[in-house]
């Protein structure tokens, strides 16, 4: 059976209509599903989409294709198709190593339509010069048109234009100019209340709970009901229908100068090198463009509510270091059972030294809606269990299962022997077509049975593994994610 990918991808360019490209997510499906169709042997696959909207063919860092390159990894697909091979990846030394190594690998047969190449066609897996040399082009194309991207934009900035995707919360894009920023009045007066709560004395975590309380609505709330539709599910596959204020979201607007009436950009940038590692630029390099639209808070309140944050920050000592969830390797997989978001792994320590790992789920905790889940190492316990049981194998359990596996097939040689000697009996006259077709039909029921059990028993093998202990790999390997409640363990979906 093949198991198809069918992989779709826009520039942030093309996803902001700055050009007058009709390459977009459609047209591209079009494209590859009227090929799907033509084809006999595609047209009966199992079809999976990956898409990418507002990424650059440059960088190899995006959702969709790190969902659909772990999926090759699984050997979930065996077939991948792309409207070209710019819309895969650009980089034309990476897209070579895909061609001529990865994919043959794996056994993944890979259609660029525009291109006319399809791997299972090609002699040398891509190798040939013709498609090196347009991957070539592809690279330097890539990278003449973010030059050229890069220096309009700089220009289009300066002269106080808007051109990033989605405005702050409580602005929109002018309908006429879809550069210009207008206020939001919804919700304008949202932003100016938590400026004021953070003026008042009240923390971000206290400000975030109050406008919960109230249901004042979120940023994500509200671009779906100006979109119609929640970018941010579709995009990160959230089941959550329910956004909550937390305290890093407050604390984003209180330091946002557009609020000010003020433009400001080169805060960053993404480096040509490192993958598109962003640069964080120091607030003397930071560009500013004053009165460039209407302000939503007083340059004074805006002042005394950053004042006010950056004396607070001084008194709380905190370090955030990158093993803050490597303590557990459940970490990345348990979601509450009750609303849907990702526990929270937390760790505690004392001189340095690790003292417990606190499990919460933050969204219930900002709802005061919390309740008390189990230990962490009870966790790791029942989920090490549940997974050794269904798929620990150890050596002498997979040595039987191999005996058995050669068995079958010794069975599977004798009977067809057995069907040749019983077809010569009846050319011979020795016995009488009725009773032919009854030993023969008995011979491929027991050679189908035989067979079913061989597929199982590769399956099985394939399946499980030597679990000894409770690792992040052997999580992923097996486990999609983990639903828990107070109660303990609800439910795990497995890969």
């Amino acid at each position: 059976m093949i198991n198809l990918a069918i992989y779709l991808r826009i520039s942030v360019l093309e996803k902001e209509n700055l050009s007058h490209t009709d390459d977009t997510i459609n047209s591209q499906r079009n494209i590859i599903k009227s090929f799907i169709f033509g084809d006999p042997e595609l047209k009966k696959a199992n079809i999976e989409e990956y898409i990418d909207e507002g990424y650059s063919g440059s960088t190899t860092s995006r959702p969709g294709l790190d969902k659909l390159l772990l999926k090759v990894k699984q050997g979930k697909v065996n077939c991948i198709i792309v409207k070209d091979m710019s819309r895969f990846m650009r980089n034309y030394i990476e897209m070579g190593d895909y061609l001529e190594n990865i994919f043959p690998f794996m056994g993944v047969r890979f259609i660029a339509i525009n291109d006319g190449y399809d791997s299972s066609n090609e002699v040398q897996n891509g190798t040939e010069l013709d498609i090196q040399f347009k991957n070539l082009l592809n690279d330097y194309y890539s990278r003449d048109i973010s030059e050229k991207m890069t220096t309009a934009l700089l220009v289009a900035k300066k002269q106080g234009k808007y051109t990033s995707g989605v405005p702050p919360y409580g602005y929109l894009k002018d309908p006429e100019d879809n550069y210009k920023l207008i206020v939001d009045e919804k919700v304008a007066d949202n932003v100016r209340y938590i400026f004021q709560l953070i003026i008042e004395g009240h923390s971000l975590n206290e400000t975030a709970k109050i406008l919960n309380s109230e249901g004042v609505i979120t940023a994500r709330a509200r671009r779906k009901e100006i979109k119609g539709y929640d970018s941010y599910a579709t995009r990160h596959e959230s089941t959550v229908e329910q956004t909550i204020w937390v305290a890093g979201m407050v604390r984003r607007i209180v330091n946002n100068e557009a609020y000010t009436g003020t433009f400001v950009f080169n805060k960053s940038t993404k480096s040509k090198l490192d993958g598109g590692k962003v640069i964080h630029h120091p607030e003397k390099d930071w560009v500013r463009v004053y009165d460039n639209h209407e302000p939503i808070v007083d340059k004074e309140i805006y002042d005394e509510a950053n004042r006010i944050l950056k004396s607070r920050k001084k008194n709380i000592k905190f370090k955030w270091g990158k093993s803050k969830y490597e303590n557990s390797p459940l970490a990345s997989f348990v979601r509450c059972n009750k609303c849907g978001y990702k526990i929270r792994f937390s760790k505690s320590t004392n001189g340095g030294k690790l003292t417990s790992i606190n499990v919460y789920c933050h969204h219930c905790r900002m709802l005061e809606q919390e309740e008390k889940l189990p230990h962490h190492k009870d966790l790791e316990r029942e989920v090490f269990e549940d997974l050794k049981s269904k798929f620990h194998i150890d050596k002498t359990e997979k040595e039987k299962l191999l005996a058995e596996q050669k068995e079958l097939y010794d069975k599977n040689d004798q009977l067809l022997k057995k069907k040749r000697l019983e077809f010569e009996n009846y050319k011979f006259g020795k016995i009488s077509r009725e009773d032919f077709m009854e030993i023969k039909n008995q011979i491929q029921d027991s050679e189908e049975e035989n067979k079913k059990r061989i597929q199982a028993i590769d399956e099985e093998l394939k399946q499980a593994g030597s679990i000894e202990s409770l690792t992040k790999e052997i999580v992923e390997k097996y486990i999609d994610r983990i639903y828990i409640s107070g109660k303990g363990i609800e439910r795990i979906e497995y890969q």
